[in-house]
């Protein structure tokens, strides 16, 4: 069943045309069928009348007063002649003569209707009805039979209505086949109509649903419509113009901002008044660590689970004024953020949102503790063998020491001080050097280098009696690389290695080449380093264990000398260890084939 509501403009306007020409076209029928049968009708009374006047001047009062049969014989001529049924009846109702039945058949008359009207009218009287004796509807006409202005009888004339039924359903017929014809062209007259009122409407509703889809060029074709129309497409295409200029503003406006927040290197977090995420750039999600997705329409404290954020934030909303603290967040790292909590208001001073400004400042404090730590490493490293020279030298100019081999012991002191200085020193201008500046590099043979390295440090193995093997692959490549440089990470690599395995203990040297890459690593089965020192080694100064790095002569200085030396190659330092289970540290280079 059609439900209307969801019925189209169209549709309904050619349901109701439909249905008020079909109306208009059923009361028409109705009228025109009606007053033809009443016409019809009108004009077969007036036949009978006509007849009945005629029938009356042959009928003389004697006869009827006196029954004569020669009325029957009238009757039946009378019928012959006009095709009509005609029967004389008596004052009292009786029949006296019938031109279609047996009168001793018949009953009274006195009551029939039409009689009944001609004797109290005086005139005539008139009924259509179903007749049982001859089973077909009549049209019955009934006239006074006077003598002297006195009713004597009644002449009763009658027609079937076959022949007016007949005659109606030709007119039914051919009014039919009018309305018919009348019915389709209105039809197709309206649907015209409703066409030319209804297909522009849907042109503007199909331009307007794909200028709703992006496809702003869409316009409607004006010169089709009529003038109001027209001016209905005209304003439609000046507002998707107005419309398309606007939105082309907003997009390229939209895309400035995307472009600068996008390349930010500060974090940027909008909000609304209730305190959900409108917007966060690539900065603030990777200082967070999550998804673009997972956060625009949510609370900050739900999302990011850092009550302190949430606080600042309703804290800057009920000041009205920007606060700027410093937080410390992890997931899973923990990082240092400076923040920014900026209200935004509206024209009456309500608050609209907010605007969350976030740097990441885990790097600079690093960079401060390191710093802090170089400066604390260095005094120290300086200060050490500096006051032990100092102390030496006053012993000698202000004791009279005559023994000479006391004397000589405490020059040897001095000196073993100053060359420790002097390590210290030159260790501190290699590493500069190698941070300030970039170097070439070049094909170059690591194998004749790392046999250089192995043939240097064999002997001091020995030494130990530790087991020191070198597996290196055959064909191996030629690599990029500044030889010395490399040459001072495999003899700073391979000598901790020996200074931090126990006597007997067993080192493996491995170079390999995977893909384009030729990897290099030492293992070791020393006292290893624990998992958290493990981030710090390659740090200036820093020393698991101090005071046996002292006694072993380091200085603290040698891995991040390595570090900077392979970052330079394009390559990182690793290490794995396990604390007394001993280390083992790797990196790769190009190769240059």
């Amino acid at each position: 069943m059609l439900k209307w509501n969801k019925l189209g403009i169209k549709n309904r306007l050619i349901i109701i045309f439909i249905v008020i020409q079909l109306f208009i076209i059923g009361l028409s029928f109705y009228y025109f069928s009606t007053n033809h049968r009443e016409f019809y009708l009108e004009q077969e009374k007036i036949s009978l009348e006509h007849y009945s006047q005629l029938m009356l001047n042959n009928i003389s009062p004697e006869e009827v007063k006196n029954e004569n049969k020669i009325l029957e014989d009238k009757a039946a001529e009378w019928a012959s002649d006009s095709e009509t049924r005609i029967t004389i009846i008596a004052a009292d109702g009786e029949v006296l003569a019938d031109s279609h039945y047996e009168i001793s058949e018949m009953d009274n008359h006195r009551n029939r209707p039409e009689v009944a009207q001609a004797v109290s009218n005086e005139s005539s009287g008139s009924e259509i009805r179903y007749s049982e004796t001859i089973e077909e509807e009549m049209l019955y006409y009934a006239v006074p039979i006077r003598d002297q202005n006195k009713i004597i009888g009644i002449l009763r004339t009658a027609r079937p209505l076959k022949f007016i039924r007949s005659v109606l359903i030709e007119d039914i017929k051919s009014y039919l086949f009018f309305f018919v014809i009348l019915a389709l062209i209105t039809i197709f007259l309206g649907w015209r109509l409703t066409y030319s009122i209804v297909k522009p409407l849907e042109t503007v509703t199909e331009t307007a649903e794909k200028i709703s889809k992006g496809d702003l060029s869409q316009r409607i074709p004006v010169r089709k419509y009529n003038s109001e129309i027209e001016k209905l497409a005209r304003m439609f295409n000046f507002m998707a113009e107005e419309l398309e200029d606007k939105i082309t503003e907003i997009s390229q406006e939209k895309n400035r901002i995307e472009a600068i927040l996008e390349s930010m290197v500060d974090g940027v977090i909008a909000v609304d008044k209730e305190g959900k995420v409108a917007l966060i750039n690539p900065a603030a999600r990777r200082i967070f660590n999550i998804e673009a997705e997972k956060v625009k329409g949510k609370e900050l404290i739900s999302t990011l689970f850092s009550h302190r954020i949430d606080m600042y934030l309703e804290r800057a909303f009920d000041k009205k004024e920007s606060i700027s603290r410093e937080i410390k967040y992890k997931n899973p790292d923990e990082k240092i953020i400076h923040a920014t909590f900026i209200p935004l208001l509206d024209e009456k001073e309500n608050i609209s949102g907010g605007v969350i400004v976030l740097t990441d400042i885990t790097e600079l404090r690093k960079l401060e503790t390191v710093r802090n730590d170089f400066v604390a490493n260095v005094s120290h490293e300086l200060r050490t063998p500096l006051t032990s020279m100092v102390g030496y030298l006053d012993t000698l100019l202000e004791s009279d020491i005559e023994d000479p081999e006391t004397r000589d012991r405490f020059l040897k002191i001095i000196k073993e001080e100053t060359d420790r200085l002097s390590v210290l020193i030159k260790d501190l201008m290699d590493l500069s050097k190698i941070e300030s500046q970039s170097f070439d590099l070049e094909a170059d043979n690591f194998k004749e280098v790392l046999n250089k390295v192995v043939n240097l440090l064999e002997k001091k193995a020995e030494d130990k009696n530790i087991d020191f093997e070198v597996v290196v692959s055959e064909n191996l490549p030629l690599v990029y690389m500044v030889r010395e440089q490399i040459k001072q990470v495999l003899i700073n690599l391979i000598d901790n290695a020996i200074k931090y395995t126990p006597a007997g203990g067993k080192i493996k040297v491995k170079v390999e080449k995977e893909g384009d890459k030729v990897y290099f690593s030492v293992k070791d089965n020393g006292m290893g380093i624990p998992q958290a020192a493990q981030e710090r080694i390659f740090e200036r100064f820093y020393r698991v264990d101090k005071a046996r790095s002292r006694a072993l002569g380091g200085t603290g200085i040698g891995l991040s000398i390595v570090r900077n030396i392979i970052k330079q190659h394009g390559s990182e330092i690793q290490v794995k260890s396990r604390e007394g289970a001993g280390s083992e540290f790797y990196f790769y280079l190009k190769a240059a084939e």
